[in-house]
């Protein structure tokens, strides 16, 4: 059994259908090795505000601020334009591909993710078969569009407060840091991200308790393109998720988390 440490991106991943990395996160909760994050991976995830700090804000997994917020924000809106706009179709204009194209299009993803084939095979297989089994053997009418549109959506919410739950109560809470680790920080430079900082920081003093070494990140740019840097300062092993959960060969992506 494998001790992990998870950044924020894994646990966005097992709590949105529609994330890049949803089928890498299911796995990795899926197995019984040992999870581990920290508060400041809570703060991005769901706590952050807009406006309160890390080191005042009340981290827990019950709030809907953070990256957990803004998607909910999408799929809200994303609810609302798409009943409206499937009003405007004609019933033989309507087929499960589109239905899942104007998904993609009013949450925003096909401005958010690069290359489009990461969204071909990632994302629409997922909630194409989610809207697949809503349909059944029905056909795909403007009414039975709009209901099942309305079925995904408010399946993404509830799994995702539901999801929340279950990170409570599988993954672990790192201890605080008690050294002062400002030095560490200052070596960090590269990191661009304060909060990334913070995490490596939380993650390295697990592995000083021999706790964990590996991080599991889907963070292409702040952490990952830095593995080998941040294994020297800090000694950790900095894992992206698709290496360590998936055998799939994938495009080249400049997403993060």
């Amino acid at each position: 059994m494998t001790r992990y440490f998870l950044d924020t991106g894994p646990l966005l991943g097992v709590t949105f259908l529609h994330d890049l990395w949803r089928d890498e996160s299911e796995q990795l909760f899926a197995t019984d090795n040992t999870l581990y994050t920290s508060d400041a991976v809570l703060y991005e995830y769901c706590n952050y505000d807009g406006s309160n700090d890390l080191e005042t804000a009340d981290i827990d997994l019950e709030s809907e601020d953070g990256r957990f917020g803004q998607i909910l924000s999408k799929v809200r809106l994303a609810q609302r334009s798409l009943d409206i706009k499937l009003r405007s179709y004609d019933d033989d204009e309507l087929d499960l591909k589109t239905l899942v194209d104007e998904f993609i299009e009013e949450t925003g993803l096909d401005e958010e993710i690069e290359p489009e084939e990461l969204l071909d095979k990632r994302i629409k297989p997922n909630v194409g078969e989610y809207l697949a089994n809503k349909i059944g053997r029905r056909d795909v009418t403007k009414e039975v569009a709009r209901e099942v549109m309305d079925d995904l959506c408010d399946e993404i919410e509830t799994a995702a407060r539901e999801t929340q739950e279950m990170i409570d109560q599988r993954v672990k809470r790192a201890p605080q840091r008690e050294d002062d680790w400002s030095n560490k920080k200052r070596r960090l430079h590269f990191v661009d991200d304060r909060i990334d900082k913070e995490i490596l920081c939380d993650a390295a003093n697990m592995y000083e308790m021999n706790r964990i070494r590996r991080v599991v990140t889907t963070d292409n740019n702040h952490m990952y393109s830095n593995r080998e840097r941040i294994n020297t300062i800090l000694g950790l092993v900095i894992v992206f998720i698709k290496d360590e959960f998936s055998e799939t060969t994938l495009p080249s992506s400049s997403e993060t988390e």
